[in-house]
């Protein structure tokens, strides 16, 4: 891949190689366009922040948010209020997504499409004007790019009718760019599903709808794959239409949509406004300041020490009160208390594409409960690695190693328990969880959900529920849902509080839980959510609820049959059934 190519429009090839060769540290929007450029995105990612980037993110999520709710007054305010101090981040990058913004209000709020048509171009211009001027897809382009040209060409065609042919043409060509470029599908399945189902929306009123079927069936294989939400009833709708206009039989798909459909009413999912809203930046952010503080006080390090040979004890003062180390300082600080770099890969800690890739295919099928190939892919992966970076690795390779005895049988509950415990301790100490003070990587809070799992199957589910209880109160306390894995350990939690006849809260938990998933778009445990949900509603044995009951488990039901494991669906199936029964 050509460097002028990646760098093109937002920084210059000399500095782009001055990154690569570890002369200057690039700020988090750089890292994420790049990495997006290239088609593979942030591959977990893990990356320290000042203050003011904070600031600059979390205004950035509260406007996706207004976005996602349609509450375009709301995201007027905010344009108003946009952090403007963050020198540090990217100029060109931050105020393309202003435009964006703008753009929106423009179209959304004043219905004025002229004006929405020119803050869509502008926001183009900042980092690649070339795409509205030149014939053919060509040079490389970023995920948030792809989605302004998108929405652009969208509008283009409302305002000219007669550029439809000419749009149909570019997103196809989009399309096309994707497939081929973006070679990691959980990068592809960010930007796909919308190009499809806009240009879907244009061929569907033509007559010539030919070799459209089939890509709406791999697009919904591409978001089933890939645990997606996104755009997903419009590409089933798509779908069953040109279905229906080849004559095919496509009740079940009809019967299916009316359930989601209903689902997604239930639970406040606006379909439609999601064509507008960015997809998150899944870079996972700690604040710097926040981050030393509490890595010097693991090792009883006082600012006095930490600082000695670096820098002045004011200056690091100031850091961990928010300002951002330089570089040289940030390396030296890190290096002296046995850290990690600014930026880091959560669960394998490396820069090989190839071991990223693997680690990928691991994480799927432990999901999926798919224990065949698994050990194939561990040897695999250590190949890949080499000797260093395998005893670098040394925590996920065991973590996957005893996840395999378990899903096996090949080890007691008391065993695994033991051995994860034993992982954990290579990062932290156990007696840590709950204290308000340790900041957890991804695999940290896998191995704490494992040990909670294999207590509770150990018939010791108090203690179970008062590691997962601790757990996340950390997690309210740092105002942070970190990843999947917490969704799991809430789920676990809502379900010992249920056992107990806590209803009422594990009933809260629940549905915060499902809220939380549709708004990211996901499904992992979207099903055993849902599901749950119904059981705990059934145990609460209020007749009046047996509707309600009835009604969830059909939604958990479509959604684990498309994207669960099949030991969920059949346990949901297995309940469905009772509940009709005792009718």
């Amino acid at each position: 891949m050509n460097v002028k190519d990646i760098c093109r429009g937002i920084c210059s090839p000399s500095s782009y190689c001055m990154y690569e060769n570890g002369e200057i540290v690039p700020d988090i929007l750089l890292v994420n366009m790049f990495l997006d450029r290239m088609g593979f995105g942030i591959l977990g990612l893990t990356a320290y922040i000042s203050e003011k980037e904070v600031v600059y993110f979390k205004w950035k999520e509260s406007t996706r948010a207004c976005i996602r709710n349609e509450n375009y007054k709301k995201l007027v305010m905010l344009l108003e209020h946009m952090p403007t101090g963050n020198v540090s981040l990217n100029k060109k990058i931050r105020e393309q997504y202003a435009w964006f913004i703008k753009g929106i209000v423009a179209e959304k709020d004043t219905a004025d499409l002229k004006k929405a048509t020119e803050c869509y171009e502008k926001a183009l211009e900042c980092t690649c004007g070339f795409l509205i001027k030149s014939q053919k897809i060509e040079g490389t382009f970023s995920v948030r790019e792809i989605h302004i040209y998108a929405i652009y060409l969208n509008l283009l065609c409302k305002v000219n009718p007669k550029e439809k042919e000419e749009v149909i043409s570019r997103f196809y060509q989009l399309m096309q760019y994707v497939n081929v470029h973006y070679v990691e599908e959980q990068q592809k399945v960010k930007i796909y599903p919308l190009l499809v189902c806009l240009w879907g929306n244009l061929v569907i009123e033509g007559k010539d709808t030919e070799g459209s079927f089939e890509i709406f069936e791999k697009t919904l294989e591409l978001l089933r794959k890939q645990k997606s939400l996104y755009c997903l009833l419009e590409i089933m709708r798509l779908h069953i239409l040109v279905g229906l206009k080849e004559k095919r039989d496509m009740s079940k798909e009809q019967e299916d949509i009316k359930i989601l459909q209903s689902f997604f009413e239930e639970f406040g999912y606006q379909a439609q406004s999601q064509i507008y809203v960015p997809q998150a930046n899944e870079i996972m952010l700690e604040h710097v300041g926040q981050y030393l503080s509490t890595e010097r006080k693991k090792v009883n390090y006082t600012q006095e020490k930490i600082s000695d040979g670096i820098c002045s004890v004011e200056s690091y003062s100031r850091i961990e009160n928010g300002r951002k180390p330089t570089r040289n300082n940030y390396k030296a600080l890190t290096e002296k208390i046995g850290t990690e770099n600014r930026y880091y890969i959560e669960l394998v800690n490396t820069g090989n594409i190839d071991a990223l890739l693997l680690r990928r295919e691991i994480s799927y099928e432990l999901f999926m409960e798919k224990n065949e190939r698994l050990p194939e892919l561990l040897e695999e992966l250590k190949t890949v690695l080499g000797e260093k970076e395998v005893a670098k690795n040394r925590q996920y390779l065991e973590f996957v190693q005893v996840s395999i005895e378990e899903n096996t049988g090949r080890k007691t509950w008391n065993q695994c328990c033991d051995m994860f415990r034993n992982i954990l301790s290579y990062t932290m100490n156990e007696k840590e969880i709950g204290k308000k003070r340790h900041v957890y990587t991804m695999l940290e809070i896998n191995l704490i959900d494992h040990i909670s799992v294999c207590m509770a199957k150990d018939g010791k589910s108090e203690e179970a529920m008062h590691l997962i209880k601790a757990f996340l109160d950390d997690m309210d306390y740092m105002k942070t849902e970190k990843y999947y894995e917490t969704f799991l350990a809430k789920l676990n939690y809502a379900r010992w509080k249920s056992d107990r006849g806590n209803f009422d809260e594990a009933e809260c938990i629940y549905r915060e839980g499902i809220e939380q998933r549709i708004r990211r778009n996901k499904t992992e445990l979207l099903d055993e959510y849902i599901g749950e949900y119904a059981y705990n509603k059934y145990l609460k044995n209020n007749i009046n609820e047996k509707q309600d009951v009835k009604r969830y488990l059909l939604y958990a039901l479509v959604l684990s049959r498309i994207y669960g494991t099949q030991r969920v669906y059949k346990t949901i199936l297995q309940f469905f059934k009772k509940i009709n029964e005792e009718d």
